[in-house]
């Protein structure tokens, strides 16, 4: 990543870093805000719902009060015992044991009635042995002795002298009630004196009692309070149909929690009830609980980010000003690497950027300048060099060709001779004559036909010059005398025998470039050596080492190449190509409208 980084230009680089400098620390302040005012209020709602059910706690433990009140008054009252005792003592075949029962049945039923009389809605039942039961509710409404069938009846006789069986909730068993109290919490126990069981006491408050007490705490239509067992039955809530329903939580938990209810997340705090082993629960929205005051933080952070953005998007303004200049220099300076020395920054000011562009501008100006003076002098260099290798007529040569023309003469004297002093005479004119660089394609084919009439002359050859050139192209300006050093190339080291065919065949790619082909079919080269040429003609960078090579003035194809090179630089090319016994061919790919 880094190093992608430090591939990066410089304006990027630094709107990269003002932008993290600006986004981290505000994502940053987000997300440790968010997580810190979460804890806060859910250590805040915990709380509150703590204290709520403390609350509710001691309103049933006040409701729970009344009912135990009561127990214990008629399981340590000497008077309860001694009714129930009588109860018992009475013979069940003695001639008065209805009306002595029944005396003492309203005695018990008066007691009762003291006692409820002080208490919440509450039913009261005494059952003791042979099926008789003193109750508080008529029993035509419920049968005492069906109590007997309920599985918890069978654990009222393992249970000490103090001891209280907490039945729960259950569906009402007067039927009277059923409407307006559908459940009942109950508590069952044995009375005893000594070991000896006196009777079973059934007590059962309305369960409504409790959930209007739920109710009361009710401060949130979506908050939820219930009163379960261990197991997380529930005996009591503000839905009755939730009643005999199970959370699928552990409400033993003393901590708080986060739980599933309902596919909503809901803060979970439960709290133990006293007399029982019951519990007390509360369910609240976990949204809820954090969302006020997390939208304010939002809200908040949101409006923060925006002036934030407001602040990154001026500071990326101002990068992008103060690095303009660093990026027209660095688009200047991909343009000079391309070649265009013509270009300028042109950046105006006084700070050091502005210096650095003026700068660079006028070392474009002093390189130019100097690009300027060494063409000039590579001019000259190579106006002399042509001047000097064109003066290089080898003698020997001069002497060999006039030494044959005057024996032609005299043996034949004939007009042929005339027209090789003729063609002499051309090719020596156009050797002396060096007042333009350039000249027309067709005059130097010109000289080149000149050339090979006085070469099959002098060494009794039977070749022929082949010339395919339109007559457009015919007018193109080329360099003097770069023809002959191929043609000679061709014939001296391309002709073991004394017949064949040079041919010369000029087209253009789209008007932009002369394609020159230079074609014999002479011995051609085997690829080892063809490419021992190449190398020689494309890797030879010192001009000065060429030497005369037996030719007619000893150019030869390096400083044909050389030259062309100099004069077209990379806008020339050369493509050499021969195949054994097949020949070679030469390509010029030369600029067109050069001069």
């Amino acid at each position: 990543m880094l190093k992608k980084l430090n591939q990066l230009s410089l304006r990027s680089r630094l709107t990269i870093a003002v932008i993290l400098c600006i986004l981290l620390p505000w994502i940053s302040t987000y997300i440790v805000s968010n997580y810190l005012t979460k804890d806060v209020l859910e250590e805040r709602a915990v709380k509150q719902s703590t204290d709520t059910l403390s609350m509710i706690e001691m309103g049933i433990n006040s409701l729970f009060d009344d009912i135990m009140y009561t127990s214990n008054y008629i399981q340590f009252d000497t008077g309860f015992s001694r009714l129930l005792k009588s109860q018992q003592a009475i013979p069940s075949d003695s001639e008065n044991f209805q009306q002595q029962s029944a005396l003492i049945y309203l005695r018990i039923s008066e007691a009762l009635n003291g006692i409820t009389d002080l208490l919440s809605p509450a039913y009261i039942t005494l059952i003791l042995d042979d099926d008789l039961a003193y109750t508080n509710y008529s029993t035509i409404e419920h049968d005492p002795s069906s109590f007997k069938q309920e599985p918890w009846f069978q654990e009222l006789d393992q249970l000490s002298f103090y001891e209280t069986k907490w039945i729960g909730a259950h569906p009402t068993y007067i039927e009277s009630e059923k409407e307006t109290a559908s459940h009942l919490i109950s508590i069952a126990r044995t009375i005893k004196e000594g070991n000896q069981t006196l009777a079973y006491l059934v007590i059962s408050m309305e369960e409504k009692e409790v959930s209007a007490l739920l109710n009361n705490f009710q401060n949130n239509t979506n908050n939820k309070y219930y009163l379960t067992n261990q197991d997380g039955e529930i005996y009591s809530s503000l839905n009755s149909d939730d009643i005999g329903k199970k959370l699928s939580y552990n409400v033993l938990n003393r901590s708080s929690s986060i739980v599933d209810f309902e596919s909503e997340d809901h803060l979970m705090v439960s709290a133990p009830v006293s007399y029982s082993r019951w519990r007390l629960v509360s369910l609240v929205p976990y949204e809820e609980t954090i969302g006020s005051i997390n939208t304010v933080t939002r809200t908040t952070i949101i409006i923060q980010g925006a002036f934030l953005l407001l602040f990154l998007a001026g500071l990326i303004v101002l990068v992008r000003e103060a690095t303009k200049p660093l990026s027209r220099l660095n688009l200047i300076t991909e343009s000079v690497k391309r070649g265009n020395l013509k270009v300028r920054a042109n950046i105006k000011g006084n700070n050091d950027v502005a210096a650095l562009g003026q700068s660079f501008d006028h070392m474009l100006d002093t390189i130019e300048e100097m690009v300027v003076q060494v063409k000039e002098q590579e001019e000259k260099k190579r106006t002399a060099e042509l001047e000097m290798l064109q003066a290089q007529i080898n003698p020997h040569f001069l002497f060999n060709v006039l030494n044959a023309i005057r024996l032609k003469i005299r043996m034949n004297g004939d007009k042929d001779s005339a027209e090789l002093i003729y063609a002499l005479s051309a090719l020596l004119r156009m050797t002396i004559n060096r007042n333009n660089a350039f000249v027309p394609l067709n005059e130097e084919i010109s000289v080149v036909k000149h050339y090979m009439q006085l070469m099959n002359f002098r060494h009794h050859h039977d070749l022929s010059l082949n010339i395919e050139v339109d007559e457009a192209l015919g007018e193109s300006l080329v360099p003097r005398f770069f023809l002959q050093p191929m043609i000679e190339n061709a014939i001296i080291h391309g002709y073991k025998h004394t017949n064949g065919v040079i041919t010369i065949k000029a087209t253009s790619n789209n008007n932009l470039k002369l394609i020159l082909e230079i074609i014999d079919d002479g011995i051609g080269m085997e690829k080892e050596k063809l490419q021992q040429l190449k190398t020689k003609i494309f890797q030879n960078e010192n001009n000065d080492s060429l030497a005369a090579n037996g030719s007619f003035n000893g150019i030869g194809v390096e400083n044909v190449f050389q030259r062309l090179k100099m004069i077209y630089g990379n806008e020339f090319d050369l493509n050499i190509e021969s195949k054994k016994d097949k020949g070679t061919k030469f390509t010029f790919y030369i600029p067109l409208n050069e001069e």
